[in-house]
């Protein structure tokens, strides 16, 4: 279903459906005749007010472009660097030509799963969206980099600080103005690492032929198998049973019997952690992760020496 500019209300309905209701993130307004900027850093909700609205419609007017984060920002912080980001929101891609053509790729890509939204910034010119939880910054940046490269969208445009245009406001940058719409294709679906392709692990081909380093990736996606097997085994963690002695045992597990990177970890640890009760943060997960890296005492590595 596309939202077109008659809608006015499509901006607060966007922000209410890519992000959670205590995110923050950063808008961002950009005058290109004039050069000026400018930048807030604050709640989601925010935004979604009435008069946030109308200051925003009023700055459009003004001919600036409007922009918001695609990932939650981190509270209290003003600036929109990968180190302010907190939490990932979003898989992106910026087709910046011929985007029907990339949305086509997309969607016939068995490996890839369908957008939840499509915002059209322009004719021919879309950004292609998945809603995500559990990755970390570098891990999404490396497969957005990786998409970009094999769908032939804006390489430039992968970076975990990226922005997108906000549906229902003009496009100011190109000539005749056109207003922003979003088309949602599958609303209130949230996607994991592992409903992605792993970054270069395609098999030998004229683009990816085999090498020496392909054999270690293949025993990467071991590695991530066993683990996800092992956490299907393990029961959730339970406020006032020990439950945190547990996300510790487990976290020991990942970070170190299986030698994980923080990024791998969390996105498994993804539908292990939806069964807890009450479920951990991200937040709360990656410092636990960084905890049991430095303070347990099981080898690293020590589940990774022969045998299944």
């Amino acid at each position: 279903m596309r939202r077109q500019n008659g809608d006015r209300d499509v901006a607060r309905r966007f922000l209410q459906t890519a992000f959670e209701p205590d995110d923050w993130v950063a808008v961002f307004l950009k005058a290109y005749d004039t050069g000026r900027v400018s930048q807030r850093v604050a709640p989601v909700a925010m935004f979604r007010e009435p008069r946030w609205q109308t200051w925003l419609r009023v700055m459009n007017a003004y001919r600036f472009n409007v922009y918001v984060s695609v990932n939650a920002m981190t509270p209290g912080n003003r600036e929109r660097t990968k180190r302010a980001v907190q939490t990932v929101r979003h898989v992106f891609l910026d087709a910046d030509h011929d985007g029907p053509a990339v949305l086509q790729q997309v969607e016939t890509r068995q490996d890839l799963p369908r957008p939840s939204y499509v915002i059209h910034s322009s004719p021919g010119r879309m950004h292609v969206l998945w809603p995500v939880r559990g990755f970390a910054p570098e891990r999404v940046e490396r497969l957005q980099k990786h998409l970009a490269r094999e769908l032939g969208t804006d390489l430039a445009a992968t970076a975990c600080s990226q922005t997108t245009r906000i549906p229902g406001f003009l496009n100011l940058k190109h000539i005749p103005a056109t207003c922003v719409s979003v088309e949602y294709l599958a609303r209130n679906v949230v996607y994991g690492p592992g409903d992605f392709p792993v970054p270069d692990s395609g098999l030998a081909s004229p683009r990816h032929p085999l090498d020496p380093s392909r054999v270690e990736r293949v025993a990467n996606a071991d590695v991530l198998k066993r683990a996800r097997r092992y956490l299907a085994m393990m029961p959730p963690a339970v406020a006032g049973q020990r439950g945190d002695v547990q996300t510790f045992q487990v976290c020991c597990r990942l970070a170190r019997g299986f030698a994980l990177s923080a990024g791998d970890a969390l996105g498994l640890l993804t539908n292990w952690n939806a069964r807890c009760d009450p479920p951990w943060s991200e937040r709360d997960l990656l410092a636990k992760l960084e905890h049991a890296r430095r303070y347990g005492r099981e080898p690293i590595g020590g589940l990774l020496a022969g045998g299944p």
